[in-house]
């Protein structure tokens, strides 16, 4: 893990987001790890999730590899104005865009799309997106994004899409939610960081205990994405 993973997995422990425990599921599956992502709502909370975006996209996507910063309403609006003003600090300089849930029907300026679909400047036909969210479940709202996306910008890429955490875990029909959504638009999806990095973290740190480890890996085996069994059995590279 690079020191800003590191950082990040602290400040969402110190926050309360990120807990260890046993937590039913929408699925009713009994998890031993959580994330709630709406505790990352203050001001400074912002901050370190829009600096985490930031070093994710520097890292994964590079400083020349995007042009936009986009977030899906409602969840990614913040997020994106938060990791566009993170990379401003660094003196990096990118728009930040978001959707209307429903189309603004009056008083729409600079173009078709810019007033009416979208929130923020009118993107060039070949604008290199990336888009951030918190998390990942069905994918719903950020599949239609990326349509709305090469719909008004028909040249355009979307480079990546950013998440807080990547659970590793598969639905009941055996899909990971990333592969699946890479898979459906063949838009990469780039975690902060992934629950296996966050259990073998807290462990290197002694603030997990080996038996909540053993139930981390034991709920993986049973429910994790290939990389996640491999890293429950102890295979992983």
């Amino acid at each position: 893990m690079k020191a800003y993973q590191r950082d990040f997995v602290d400040f969402l422990t110190e926050a309360g987001s990120l807990r260890i425990g046993e937590f039913t599921l929408k699925s009713g599956r009994v998890s031993p790890l959580f994330l709630n992502t709406g505790l990352l709502d203050t001001g400074s909370r912002m901050v370190r999730v829009g600096s985490a975006y930031a070093e994710t996209m520097l890292e994964h996507v590079g400083v020349d590899g995007f042009d936009v910063v986009f977030g899906p309403a409602y969840k990614g609006i913040p997020l994106a104005v938060a990791a566009s003003m993170a990379l401003a600090e660094k003196g990096i300089e990118k728009a930040f865009l978001a959707d209307r849930k429903e189309a603004k029907t009056h008083g729409a300026e600079g173009g078709e799309s810019v007033g009416k679909q979208l929130l923020g400047r009118e993107p060039a036909a070949d604008a290199r997106f990336v888009m951030v969210d918190d998390v990942l479940t069905d994918g719903a709202t950020k599949r239609d994004a990326v349509e709305l996306l090469r719909r008004i910008a028909p040249d355009s890429t979307v480079a990546a899409l950013l998440i807080v955490l990547d659970r590793q875990e598969v639905n009941a029909s055996g899909a990971g939610a990333c592969d699946a959504f890479t898979a459906d638009t063949g838009v990469p999806v780039l975690p902060v960081v992934t629950v296996t990095q966050v259990v073998d973290y807290l462990a290197e740190q002694g603030r997990i205990t080996a038996e909540d480890v053993d139930r981390c890996r034991a709920y993986w085996a049973e429910f994790g994405t290939e990389a996640a069994k491999e890293w429950a059995a102890g295979t992983a590279v």
